[in-house]
């Protein structure tokens, strides 16, 4: 087999391997490619015979971090040794070092770029009966939530077999999180730069149950999903502060909308300065106007919502009425998050 890829690179991250990764590598040596690129991301002693072996195979380099980095550290080593090389590249495939990507998948993908070279491709696996519970679990949340939240649409987010274009390089290495959220960051900026996506079905490997992955589903996922939590907490500390000062004005008025709108401006003033300088971290963006007038919009256009939806339960029991304006507000809070994420804190 002399298949030539000359034109594409492969980046293997690694931490504490075995004999999957000498394995996928010979396999991956048959080909022609520009590089094999392996990432020592701070493994143990155990595992440097692994390294020193690949060392004997042509075309391959490997790259060490003294200390475990992350997984998304180790990629953008990678992906910054290439863009330094300064070589005649497509773009670069990465893959796992477990054994869930097979040779002949990551040819798949590779042979895919032919005709999709400023694409990014996804090689994406079926998540049937049988699947490892922790596999399962991160990314069925992860698929949900990136589609209701950010419009994209992946079937398997958490995959490592991936072909991203040279194009995108610069912008993978300016992204935050050095674990597994970079990977979610890199979808981010895959969507918001406008790239198309294919995917690719691959075969579903997993040995010893997924022991080799790394992945840790609760501190990991807490860890992908920290932006959602801070704007859940944001919210909820101003969605309380918004109820109890609704309860007062309303104990005082006899209008529910200008209750409404009254601790809605106050609660809304907090919930700004929470979100700009804690959930988002806007606040180093030197364009404060534009997002104060941005939110200010937002907020109005939702207080007038809420307002005029909780006013149609005039002459209701007060009872019943809170439980009300808490599920029109739950509704809201969703779109607030879609929209603050995406437009008014988005760093452009």
């Amino acid at each position: 087999m002399n298949t030539s890829f000359s034109s594409l690179a492969i980046l293997i991250p690694s931490y504490n391997p075995g004999q999957n990764l000498l394995d996928l590598v010979l396999g991956l040596s048959s080909y022609q490619w520009n590089e094999i690129i392996v990432v020592n991301d701070g493994s143990s002693n155990e595992s440097q015979i692994f390294f020193d072996n690949l060392k004997n195979i042509d075309n391959v380099h490997v790259i060490n971090h003294s200390t475990n980095l992350g997984k998304g550290a180790a990629l953008k080593t990678g992906i910054e040794y290439l863009k330094n090389k300064k070589t005649r590249l497509d773009g670069l495939i990465t893959a796992d070092s477990d054994g869930q990507h097979l040779v002949e998948d990551i040819e798949k993908v590779a042979q895919s770029t032919k005709n999709r070279k400023n694409d990014v491709i996804f090689g994406v696996r079926s998540f049937e009966e049988g699947t490892p519970f922790k596999s399962k679990f991160g990314n069925k949340i992860t698929k949900y939530l990136l589609y209701v939240f950010n419009g994209i649409s992946i079937d398997d987010t958490q995959t490592g077999l991936r072909y991203l274009p040279v194009s995108i390089f610069s912008k993978l290495l300016t992204l935050p999180g050095n674990k597994y959220e970079y990977e979610l960051e890199c979808l981010f900026a895959i969507r918001n730069l406008g790239y198309n996506i294919t995917q690719i079905q691959i075969k579903t490997v997993y040995i010893d149950d997924n022991a080799g992955s790394h992945f840790r589903p609760i501190i990991d996922s807490a860890k992908i999903y920290l932006v959602f939590a801070r704007f859940s907490l944001s919210s909820l500390l101003s969605f309380g502060l918004d109820i109890s000062l609704f309860a007062v004005f309303l104990s005082y008025l006899d209008s529910i909308f200008y209750a409404t709108i009254m601790a809605r401006i106050i609660s809304g003033i907090f919930n700004f300065t929470l979100n700009r300088t804690i959930v988002f971290r806007a606040n180093r963006n030197s364009n404060l106007l534009k997002k104060s007038i941005g939110y200010i919009i937002l907020w109005a256009i939702l207080a007038m919502l809420s307002g005029l939806i909780v006013s149609s339960a005039q002459g209701l029991d007060i009872h019943l009425i809170i439980p009300f304006k808490i599920a029109i507000d739950l509704l809201l809070f969703l779109i607030a998050f879609y929209v603050q994420k995406n437009i008014i804190f988005h760093p452009r």
